[in-house]
């Protein structure tokens, strides 16, 4: 497995910072997320490149070897491409976007075609949201859709601590977890779902490390006396399957492909609501309409959870 040009950069970041949490803040991510990365290097190299200490963060023989050897290549790749760039012809325009599952994914890629006519689009979707906007800061993505949890009175503060700052954004929206039911289920469709009428029913939910609010569905569950039995999925479209599959109820945010004979419900917990930003680089190649296509988008995702969240669900069967 061959070592590729942005690990270098990352262990030069650190260099830099001078600590993994630091660099993390630099590249738009979590310390957790980026010693993954470093461990996968560590792995293909062979050997230990950083230890922790009193001192801090320091780089073992073989990390300083690598790290002398990063700041020969990595100067003479940015050179070349410079160089490349500059004898041939403009390359068309290229607009990259990222996304959690979402419905109104597709929208957004309309209006970014529709605002950038002839431009090359390409979609990233389903990615954790911490790492999409990293991607924006290490100009890997241009535009991306992710979630933050939050609640209606902290939206703007939520988004200014978990986005980075050298990035623009808007709100698109707050969405509740939504309980996804089968046709003829005991819950039948109300109009919301409190945590306690989970209580004995054995439902569907997302596993904590794809889902961050599922440790507050969970405490909001035990707040309320509530012991419903959960099946854990890994991801969401794992988690309708099993659900539509076996008949049971889903928890998931709301689904980008909403399974048929199923009547979707927002769950009545303001604990276990997360806010859907769209986030940009200020330099990059979408600036300009950003914002616009923001409140479009804006406007489009109220329609369809609206539509969602009070609509009968049971239109076809499968």
């Amino acid at each position: 497995m061959d070592i590729e040009l942005r690990q270098l950069r990352i262990l030069t970041t650190v260099a830099e910072a001078g600590s993994v949490a630091a660099a993390a803040a630099t590249l738009g991510t979590t310390p957790a997320k980026l010693a993954v990365r470093i461990h996968r290097l560590e792995r293909m190299v062979g050997a230990e490149l950083l230890t922790e200490g009193p001192a801090g963060t320091t780089f073992t023989e073989a990390g300083e070897v690598l790290l002398e050897h990063a700041a020969v290549v990595l100067p003479q790749f940015d050179r070349m491409l410079a160089a490349a760039r500059a004898g041939g012809p403009a390359p068309p325009d290229r607009i990259r976007i990222g996304a959690v599952a979402t419905p109104i994914l597709p929208r957004l890629v309309r209006e970014i075609a529709s605002a950038r006519p002839g431009a090359e689009l390409s979609v990233l979707a389903g990615e954790p949201g911490a790492d999409l906007a990293g991607a924006v800061t290490r100009d890997e993505l241009d535009l991306v859709m992710l979630r933050l949890v939050t609640d209606d009175d902290t939206v703007d503060t939520a988004a200014a601590a978990a986005l980075p700052a050298a990035i623009a954004w808007v709100t698109l929206g707050v969405e509740p977890l939504v309980v996804g039911i089968p046709r003829g289920h005991e819950l039948g469709t109300p109009d919301s779902v409190p945590p306690s009428a989970l209580s004995g029913h054995r439902c569907v939910l997302l596993d904590q490390t794809v889902q961050p609010l599922t440790g507050a569905l969970l405490a909001a569950c035990a707040d309320a006396g509530a012991d419903p039995r959960f099946w854990y999925a890994t991801s969401e479209w794992a988690a309708l399957c099993l659900g539509h599959g076996a008949g049971l109820p889903t928890v998931t945010t709301p689904p980008a492909t909403p399974m048929p004979d199923t009547a979707y419900r927002p769950l009545r917990c303001p604990a276990v609501r997360s806010a859907l930003v769209l986030a940009w680089s200020p330099g990059g190649p979408v600036a300009g309409c950003a914002p616009h296509v923001g409140e479009v988008v804006a406007r489009a995702h109220a329609e369809q959870l609206r539509a969602l969240v009070t609509g009968a669900g049971f239109r076809r069967t499968a």
